[in-house]
C-alpha cells in the first residue's frame, strides 16, 4: 500500500513540477458531524449516534480557465458511540475539474469535479483484538460553486454527489455506504479554502 501511495505522489508532483508558476493552488477543507439516525452497522439498520472528523488536504493544478486537475490526500475518523466500533480512513482522490461558468470579474465560479477515489484502513470492532481492514471507493461527479475574494484566496463548496460509493464487507458493516445515484446529504456537502500561487 505504501507504494500505491508513493506512486501517486510522485505522479502528482512530476506534473506541478512541470507546471507554470502561478497556476497551482493547495488548501483542503475539515470537518466534525455528530449525527443520530439509523446506520447500516454490522450488515443491519441499527439507531446509532456517530461522531466522524475529516481532513482533506488539497492540491491542484489549472491548465487554463476551463480545466484543472487535482487531488485529495486525506484522513477520516468515524466513532459510533455505544457499539465501541471505530475506523481509521486514508483517502486518495483525484478529479479533472471543468468550469462551466464564471462571472466577468472572476468572483464566482460554478464546477464540477469528475473522479474516483479509494480509501482503506483500518476498523475496531472493540470486542475483537484485532483490526481489520477495510477498503471504500467512489467515481462520480461533484459539482461545486468557488467565491475568488483575490487572485490568492478562494472559498470552495462542493454540494452533492452523482455517481457510486462503495464499500468492502468490513467496510460496510462499519457503518461505510453501498449506493448509488444523487445524494444531496449533508456528507457529501464540504467547504473548504484555497491559496492561488
Amino acid at each position: 500500500m505504501k507504494k500505491i501511495f508513493a506512486i501517486a505522489a510522485l505522479a502528482v508532483a512530476s506534473v506541478f513540477g512541470t507546471a507554470n508558476a502561478g497556476n497551482g493552488y493547495i488548501g483542503g477543507s475539515i470537518g466534525f458531524m455528530h449525527e443520530s439516525g439509523n446506520v447500516s452497522l454490522f450488515n443491519e439498520s441499527v439507531r446509532a449516534t456517530t461522531n466522524s472528523f475529516t481532513i482533506l488536504p488539497e492540491l491542484g493544478y489549472n491548465f487554463n480557465n476551463r480545466w484543472a486537475i487535482g487531488t485529495t490526500i486525506g484522513y477520516e475518523y468515524k466513532h459510533f458511540n455505544g457499539f465501541d466500533t471505530d475506523s481509521h480512513m486514508f483517502e486518495f482522490n483525484p478529479y479533472a475539474r471543468f468550469t462551466f461558468f464564471r462571472t466577468s470579474n472572476n468572483l464566482v465560479q460554478l464546477f464540477v469535479d469528475g473522479g474516483a477515489g479509494i480509501g482503506l484502513g483500518s476498523i475496531d470492532y472493540g470486542d475483537d483484538d484485532d483490526a481489520k481492514t477495510g477498503i471504500i471507493w467512489n467515481v462520480g461527479f461533484r459539482p461545486g460553486v468557488a467565491l475568488n475574494f483575490t487572485d490568492s484566496f478562494s472559498m470552495v463548496a462542493h454540494l452533492g454527489f452523482l455517481g457510486y460509493e462503495g464499500a468492502n464487507r468490513r467496510a460496510y458493516n462499519a457503518g461505510y455506504n453501498r449506493k448509488g445515484g444523487i445524494m444531496l446529504d449533508g456528507n457529501n456537502v464540504t467547504l473548504g479554502f484555497y491559496y492561488n500561487f
